[in-house]
């Protein structure tokens, strides 16, 4: 949706930036237009809009892309509190617990370090 929006807003804007009046007066002439004026507006109208949907489309596939970044980061905060838990009761050895840390961590990259060192710190 972003790429056609954006597409078709350039599409829109090209005949009157590369033909200029001519493209105008010609537009203006095939569909029976009392002013050329009319061509500008409606060009720049349809512009506009599909710029806007364009933006929206990109807005909302990065607001996917947060959420599901933060159920990432949740399910694994999950999966370490059960790993501590199983630490704290003895259930795991700790080479075993260590391996399922690096398996946990590895799937949530985008969270680094400073992170979660700082909210270790608060807690």
């Amino acid at each position: 949706m972003s790429v056609v929006g954006s597409s078709v807003a350039a599409a829109l804007t090209v005949g009157p930036a590369v033909g200029g009046t001519k493209f105008t007066e010609g537009v203006q002439a095939l569909l029976s237009l009392q002013d050329d004026s009319y061509v500008w507006r409606v060009l720049c109208l349809a512009a506009v809009l599909f710029s806007l949907t364009a933006a929206m489309a990109t807005s909302l596939a990065n607001s996917h892309e947060v959420a599901a970044r933060v159920s990432a980061a949740e399910a694994c905060s999950a999966e370490l509190a059960g790993l501590e838990a199983a630490l704290s009761f003895g259930h795991i050895r700790l080479e075993d617990a260590v391996q399922l840390y690096q398996q946990y961590v590895a799937r949530v990259p985008f969270v680094d370090e400073a992170t979660s060192d700082s909210s270790t710190r608060a807690t």
